[in-house]
């Protein structure tokens, strides 16, 4: 179960509300509180927030005893999701400024990051998605001018990775997270109207880019090869163009 709160409109969060919402996460924009399990003990618990001073108090379910938190006031949303692999969802909250604070709520701790804000590069878009193939979602940010930040709470690690921003090749950019290799972890891939495609495997820690010819039209993924992960689908005249990052190969058809 994923819940997610949010708390001031801005242009960030209308980013986020798009990626979130592909990525069906529930949004309760008015609510004070997010029901899970925290501390991993099968039962419900109730975290309640106070947004004035930032304080997070968590009702555990089963006569455990409750739990309290301080982190800043001025976060901008919350969200219950299980970022270490361990059973439990962690609290997770974003601020404007890039830092990212998590609440884990087993081990009665907390863990900060830092990645750019939204100052940098203009508005960014937040998901939450496997991409490792390790246990645990990792907190991913995407940025206009092509930086991408990677929040690994099981490995208390940030991973930072930079392909050409929205301004290559044209205005157009087309992102999407999926299995493009057959092996467990999503990539994420970033095409663009000039015929560029770039891979982001944070498995493997690498960036790979393709090059092909393209109308800029906007691509399709599917499984054309009966293998194990998606193909990006371009055209160019008659031709059909696979990018098959599996096997790392564009080919016509």
């Amino acid at each position: 179960m994923k819940i997610s709160m949010f708390r001031t409109p801005r242009c960030f969060l209308a980013g986020l509300l798009f990626a979130t919402g592909l990525l069906g996460f529930s949004a309760a924009s008015q609510a004070a509180t997010i029901v899970g399990d925290f501390n991993g003990d099968g039962k419900n618990d109730t975290a309640t927030f106070i947004a004035a001073s930032g304080l997070v108090t968590i009702a555990h379910g089963g006569g455990v005893a409750a739990s309290s938190y301080i982190t800043f006031s001025n976060w901008l949303t919350f969200h219950s999701v299980n970022t270490n692999g361990i059973v439990g969802q962690e609290l997770v909250a974003t601020f404007a400024n890039g830092y990212v604070f998590v609440i884990d709520d087993r081990v009665r701790t907390t863990r900060d990051y830092n990645v750019f804000g939204t100052d940098f590069e203009g508005s960014r878009l937040l998901f939450f998605t496997e991409l490792n193939g390790a246990a645990g979602t990792e907190i991913l940010f995407i940025y206009p001018g092509g930086y991408v930040a990677i929040i690994d709470d099981r490995l208390r690690a940030v991973r930072d990775y930079n392909v050409f921003g929205v301004g290559f090749g044209g205005p157009t950019r087309y992102l999407k997270i999926a299995e493009f290799n057959g092996v467990a972890g999503n990539e994420i891939m970033f095409s663009y109207m000039s015929g560029y495609s770039a891979v982001v495997d944070d498995r493997l820690r690498t960036v790979r880019g393709y090059n092909y010819l393209s109308n800029g039209s906007a691509p399709t993924y599917t499984n054309v090869d009966g293998v194990a992960g998606l193909e990006a689908i371009f055209h160019y005249g008659a031709s059909t163009i696979w990018l098959v990052d599996r096997t790392r190969s564009v080919s016509y058809h």
